[in-house]
């Protein structure tokens, strides 16, 4: 695998999760009668950085096709109304977010770099790093994602967007391999070291709209362990996931994988 963005922090691409099995495996299958019109597609741009430093991550991430890898497997599972597109750009702030406006998901170069100093203080090996790394960058591309198809679609979202979308990038890394599940855990991690390395300072403010790293940690590791409890034991074992949450995880799942399936029924394309 190539060497991603730098020689100081190496990055790997991880493999794309299969994406459409887990929804095929989940039950999530095209609705019958379903009409929905199929008008765009995601689509990958690339602006060029200021920095020179991020300008050869952009070629190393292009050259090792990320986001077209991602890109062709949603074009192959959704239908949209209108173009998404998907970028990796410099933002000058540690940040990731969809544009409303521009129909536009961008993960930040500076993200990406802070996540690789945040599990760079915790892991032992390159290789672990660049797991770890590319398991939260994924995640935080999937959260946003689910901002964009909530946004496109329409989607009759109850509570707060932000669990929301936490929910959909979890339902869709956990596609039953230990890759995916790996990465959804890894991206869990990163809101609670952030977490531990602020002392709790950098978490949102109460009114925020975003739950509080640690409750996205265990919202996360929750939904993680109730679609597999027996593979995914060791969590409780070794005190990561608290027995007194443990024992509703495989419901919470259940009811997740239930109405994520029943959101995206009308919008896969037939298979």
């Amino acid at each position: 695998m190539p060497h991603l963005p730098s020689a100081r922090r190496p990055l790997r691409r991880r493999a794309l999760p299969a994406m459409l099995a887990a929804l095929l495996a989940s039950g999530c299958t095209p609705a019958e009668g379903a009409s929905v019109a199929d008008q765009g597609d995601f689509v990958v741009v690339y602006d060029t950085p200021r920095s020179a430093e991020y300008r050869q991550w952009q070629a190393d991430l292009r050259g090792a096709r990320v986001l077209e890898d991602v890109a062709d497997a949603l074009n192959r599972t959704f239908v949209l109304p209108a173009d998404v597109r998907l970028t990796f750009a410099e933002c000058g702030e540690a940040n990731a977010f969809y544009d409303p406006d521009e129909r536009r998901i961008r993960i930040c170069y500076e993200l990406m770099d802070d996540l690789y100093g945040v599990f760079g203080e915790t892991t032992g090996s390159e290789e672990e790093l660049n797991e770890a790394a590319w398991g939260a960058i994924y995640f935080t591309l999937y959260h946003e994602l689910g901002h964009a198809l909530v946004h496109l679609w329409d989607l009759p979202i109850t509570g707060r967007e932000e669990d929301a979308v936490d929910q959909l990038a979890a339902f869709l890394l956990t596609d039953g391999t230990e890759e995916g599940g790996k990465a959804a855990i890894n991206g869990a991690n990163a809101f609670l070291l952030e977490h531990d390395r602020a002392g709790g300072a950098g978490d949102p403010a109460p009114w925020n709209e975003h739950s509080l790293d640690a409750q996205r940690f265990y919202n996360i590791v929750c939904w993680v362990y109730g679609r597999d409890p027996e593979g995914y034991a060791y969590l409780v074992e070794d005190g990561t996931l608290p027995p007194e949450r443990a024992h509703l995880c495989a419901e919470e799942y259940e009811r997740l994988d239930r109405s994520w399936a029943g959101l995206l029924s009308p919008y896969l394309k037939p298979q």
